[in-house]
């Protein structure tokens, strides 16, 4: 049977309505706190994780850095201990051959004369590397001194740190593997070996002797064959000395003065291999005149710089004295090319100043420097081309010009 219900009318009516509304919303916002809850607890378990793994990933890698860190520690302990080992071996039997007279003797003779050679470029040149270098050979071959006296007397030097050891073992080998680089960057009859070798007296090398006649300003011909004079430089063709408006072509008056004092006479000259053009080096004289050293003297002439610039104190002399060139305003053959390299790569295609050029006979390129450098012309359609250096100019199978 169905029921009757009354409904509720009235106020009633709308505070039931108002209730139920209520109660729902309460029963909805306690469902959204308890799911955030909810979401907060799982974020947390989830945030406790994360600390805990990233805990045990940092706690790994900082035994794995430290692991890292000592085989490399014991990796450079066991490099250095084989150095000092290999250098003790190295050096004990070079120090028992230094000791003997015969041999410490002539090296502490030749350090003494590189210490002064270096002493000397410091005072024309200033501390350079060349200086520099000079001075540590010298210092190192002096050293050898050291063996020769302690066996001498009997004498033997206190132990040293094996640091100390190390460190002085090292600085000897360096000298040795920069003297060694030196000599391989010089070349054969030029640069450091060259001007070394080349003050001391020739003993079996070649010589040459005849009537001799200047062709340049460092060169001259004896006989059949062109020499260029060793240890000196001259200027450029086109360099000019003197002040002001008195200011003259130093090479001419250069070539002047040899010609005066070689032209028609006998010269003897003993050959030092060559340079880079391929001229003849030498050291020629007339009677007891060097040649080069009166030339330098005169103040016509540089003396070449090198380990040892065997014409060091002439120059000197000629500097005191404002002979030549010294009387107006120096610039050395060095800085003068560096000056004219510099405005033709500003002019040069690509920055590149070297003009390479084809003639009937070769394939020649021309240095700014040279006479003909302004007037030569780069025609591409010949074949004619451009070049950063002589190194390239070269590898294209192009010769140096001759110098003017």
């Amino acid at each position: 049977m169905f029921t009757w219900r009354k409904k509720p009318d009235g106020f009633e009516w709308h505070e039931y309505i108002r209730t139920t509304i209520l109660v729902r919303r309460k029963a909805r916002r306690q469902k959204a706190i308890d799911a955030r809850r909810a979401a907060g607890e799982q974020m947390q378990a989830a945030g406790v994780a994360l600390v805990a793994g990233s805990r045990a990933a940092g706690g790994a890698a900082w035994q794995g850095a430290r692991a890292g860190t000592w085989g490399l520690v014991l990796t450079l302990q066991a490099a250095s201990a084989f150095l000092v080992h290999l250098l003790q071996l190295l050096i004990r039997p070079i120090a028992d051959l230094v000791a003997r007279p015969y041999i410490g003797g002539p090296l502490a003779l030749i350090g003494a004369v590189a210490l002064g050679a270096g002493i000397g470029r410091s005072r024309i040149v200033g501390v350079d590397g060349e200086a520099a270098l000079t001075l540590l050979a010298g210092a190192v071959l002096m050293a050898s001194l050291l063996p020769m006296l302690a066996r001498a007397i009997a004498w033997r030097p206190p132990p040293l740190p094996r640091v100390v050891r190390t460190a002085l073992a090292t600085v000897a080998a360096l000298a040795v593997l920069i003297a060694g680089a030196a000599w391989v960057t010089s070349g054969p009859g030029s640069g450091v070996l060259a001007t070394a070798m080349g003050s001391l007296p020739l003993i079996g090398g070649k010589s040459l002797k005849g009537r001799a006649y200047a062709t340049g300003a460092d060169t001259l011909r004896v006989g059949a064959t062109l020499v260029r004079l060793a240890g000196v430089e001259a200027h450029e063709s086109e360099q000019r000395c003197g002040r002001g408006s008195n200011r003259w072509r130093c090479s001419g008056v250069a070539e002047t003065v040899l010609a005066r004092l070689i032209n028609s006479r006998t010269v003897s000259c003993g050959l030092s291999g060559s340079d880079e053009a391929g001229r003849t080096l030498a050291r020629c004289t007339v009677g007891q005149i060097d040649v080069a050293a009166e030339l330098v003297r005169q103040g016509y002439l540089f003396a070449e710089g090198g380990i040892l610039a065997r014409y060091a104190s002439e120059e000197r002399e000629a500097r005191a004295a404002k002979a030549g060139l010294w009387g107006g305003e120096v610039e050395r053959p060095a800085e003068y090319r560096a000056k004219l390299w510099e405005e033709a790569k500003r002019r040069a295609p690509d920055g590149c100043p070297i003009k390479g050029q084809i003639t009937s006979s070769a394939r020649i390129y021309v240095l700014p420097w040279s006479a003909d450098y302004e007037r030569a012309r780069v025609q591409t359609t010949r074949g004619e081309r451009w070049f950063c250096s002589e190194q390239e100019a070269v590898a294209a199978g192009f010769k140096a010009a001759q110098r003017g």
